[in-house]
């Protein structure tokens, strides 16, 4: 870190506290920013039966911004029943309730986001900047999302402008020459409204925690492995990453009747990918294989994009709601020839792009019901070349959703959503290289996937404001490419299945308290995966996987100037296929309690927020047709973070922060330690 800066920092905030306090404006804190309402698949306003028949969570850009967390992965580690692994590619990846992030909708504004091949995307390349909130809805989520929203959905709104001038930015430095720079401005100006953010983020990389003890790994295959030390603390090697990212929006409001808008993101990255500190893939060149490693980085990780969303009231009754997009991505994996990174042995490259669009039709019949519509396509492409002196090899497919959804409260306090959808998945286009010979050659294509989901719940609010809630779902997810034709493909595969039920209660106690306790139970037949009993490590649809249980979240305010919020989630995840060789699955961890605590100093105005993860029993490994005697458990543990905020003016904030404050040594997964502690400093200006 930058000692004098640190320094300056830290004795601008120790002045700041013994300063005249009647520095902190009352409208300080007041927000410049609006929730991008085109940016909901489902309307809060006129339909929030739909979101409580469900497990859901919104967490706000005020509780985002006390998690410290710069990008939304980070910001999905702190929300109950998400679990978040960070492991090789240097790419979190998302968990719900067990669920892989590829078996979760993921929306931004409600357009889907992920790259063709894998079904995800890198969620640390979006700022948190950016964001107004985060709606995660787990089990049964409402038909209008469209397909392959298998656990859930995962819908990430943006900010957008009031008649009131916003212009602010934001600094950070940390340890290993961190930094953070970010602007944005927007406004409505008559029927016009814009908003633009430009952020840019990057570090030399993060710091292992000082109890890490060095182990010896190795790198290669079959025909031979080098063992060395791969990592012996301090900096993590190959941990370094830059991020430029812009962002903009600019609406139409022709009358109070009519909005449009268009949304445009550039998004830059290259990262390196930590290594392993136990074993790595590493194959030389071939006449029938491309040389291919694990010591690699990303020397390019980028996406554009650009959304068009419009709302237009026709009548009284009925509103029609619109979206169409195009979204494109490009990433570079370079191998090297060893952890020096000094040599590149290939370079393989992927190029996507996703085009489509959704109809969402609203018909409100009367007070008490509510009819919605939804149409849903998406063309993904995708072509791939595992080295440079190879062709581009190409598929396509499409995807598409309708769905019929009523919600109708006739009965006082009870309310009633009743679902259905068509999906639907066809690959039109494939290509293979399989002799890596210059000749790229057509593949078999498997015939259209289709799936009718139905859904159904209830919501029943008590006069003492208790409301009871459940919900059951039949939800489908459709194979990705890479599990129909990459190394390890299978064109025969089925879509995985899902039958999720709900049943949840919640109050709130002498007006400071709010509880919610829900039970869950995901019932998955046809599970994908590469670890069955037979086969030869392909993608088979081998797979029973039931996960049952429950979820805890309160929230506590005593008094007007302390908060609590905690959150409890007990998974139990079980193999229940024909011919399992344990019970047990990998990556979800049996006990997970999250927490945070704000207090405001209320003379200082001075914020004090804590936060907290604990979690425990994750497997890493088990046992494999491939590897029968194989298991490996992550390590429990608990982390603590905390940030404090002072404001020093009416305009100005610092702040100090820290994660791992403990410097807890610890794997997020096997042979993947996570990172030690770090301490930040920043300021924001908000004008």
């Amino acid at each position: 870190m930058n000692v004098r800066l640190l320094s300056a920092l830290l004795l601008v905030f120790t002045l700041s506290l013994f300063s005249n306090p009647g520095w902190c404006d009352e409208n300080a804190d007041a927000k410049d920013y609006e929730v991008y309402d085109l940016g909901e698949i489902v309307v809060s306003g006129k339909a929030s039966a739909v979101r409580d028949i469900a497990v859901t969570n919104t967490i706000t850009a005020e509780e985002i911004q006390a998690t410290n967390s710069t990008t939304v992965s980070e910001a999905l580690n702190h929300v109950p029943g998400l679990y978040v692994v960070t492991g090789r590619k240097s790419e979190p990846e998302i968990y719900m309730h067990g669920f892989k992030q590829h078996k979760v909708l993921v929306l931004i504004d409600g357009v889907p986001y992920y790259e063709t091949k894998y079904g995800k995307l890198d969620l640390n390349q979006i700022p948190t900047d950016i964001v107004a909130k985060i709606e995660v809805i787990k089990g049964a989520a409402s038909v209008l999302y469209g397909a392959n929203a298998e656990a859930g959905v995962i819908n990430v709104v943006t900010k957008a402008p009031t008649e009131k001038p916003a212009i602010g930015a934001n600094v950070e430095f940390g340890e290993n020459h961190y930094n953070k720079e970010s602007v944005y401005n927007g406004m409505k100006i008559g029927k016009f409204s814009y908003w633009l953010n430009y952020s840019h983020q990057e570090t030399d990389g993060w710091d292992m925690a000082n109890g890490f003890d060095p182990v010896v790994g190795w790198y290669g295959n079959k025909k031979g492995k080098a063992y060395a030390i791969l990592e012996d603390g301090g900096v993590r090697n190959n941990s370094d990453s830059r991020t430029d990212a812009f962002w903009a929006k600019f609406g139409l409001e022709p009358t109070a009747d009519s909005k449009y808008y268009v949304n445009l993101h550039v998004i830059q990255s290259e990262k390196g990918m930590p290594l392993s500190i136990r074993e790595n893939k590493h194959n030389t060149a071939s006449p029938t294989k491309p040389a291919f490693s694990q010591l690699a980085r990303s020397e390019n990780y980028d996406d554009w994009g650009i959304d068009l969303s419009g709302r237009q009231k026709i009548t009284g009754k009925l509103t029609l709601r619109e979206k169409l997009f195009y979204h494109n991505h490009t990433d570079d994996y370079v191998s090297y020839t060893d952890p020096t990174y000094s040599t590149p042995m290939s370079e393989s490259t992927y190029k996507d792009y996703m085009a489509g669009g959704s109809l969402l039709a609203d018909y409100k019949a009367t007070e008490w019901d509510t009819l919605s519509c939804a149409l849903h396509y998406t063309v993904d492409s995708h072509e791939q070349r595992d080295d440079a002196y190879l062709p581009f090899e190409e598929s396509k497919s499409n995807t598409g959703s309708i769905a019929i959804e009523n919600e109708f409260a006739m009965i006082k306090n009870l309310s009633i959503v009743v679902g259905v959808s068509y999906d639907w998945f066809d690959v039109t286009d494939a290509q293979e290289n399989g002799d890596y010979d210059q000749v790229v050659e057509d593949s078999t294509t498997p015939g259209t996937k289709k799936a009718v989901n139905p859904m159904i719940g209830m919501v029943y609010t008590f006069a003492d404001s208790t409301k009871l809630f459940g919900s059951v779902a039949q939800k489908t997810r459709f194979p990705t490419l890479s599990e129909l034709y990459g190394k390890s493909g299978n064109q025969e595969l089925n879509e995985e299945q899902s039958i999720n039920y709900t049943l949840g209660i919640s109050r709130t106690f002498f007006e400071f308290i709010s509880a919610e306790l829900s039970l869950f139970h995901h019932d998955v037949s046809d599970w994908i995966s590469r670890d069955g009993p037979y086969g030869d490590n392909d993608y088979m649809n081998w797979g029973k996987i039931t996960m049952s249980g429950v979820e805890f979240n309160t929230f506590i305010s005593p008094i007007d100037d302390l908060t609590l919020n905690a959150g409890y989630t007990y998974t139990d995840a079980r193999d229940r296929s024909d011919g399992r060789l344990t019970d047990n699955v990998t990556d979800v961890p049996e006990h997970a309690l999250k927490f945070a605590i704000q207090y405001t100093v209320p003379r200082f105005k001075t914020r004090v927020d804590m936060t907290g993860v604990y979690r425990a029993e994750i497997y890493s490994d088990l046992p494999t047709s491939k590897y029968p005697t194989l298991t490996n458990e992550a390590d429990n543990y608990w982390l603590f973070g905390a940030r404090i905020t002072q404001p020093v003016s009416k305009y100005f904030e610092l702040y100090v922060a820290g994660n791992n404050l403990c410097d807890y040594a610890y794997e997020e997964q096997y042979g993947f330690p996570g990172e030690g502690r770090s301490v930040i400093c920043g300021l924001t200006a908000k004008f």
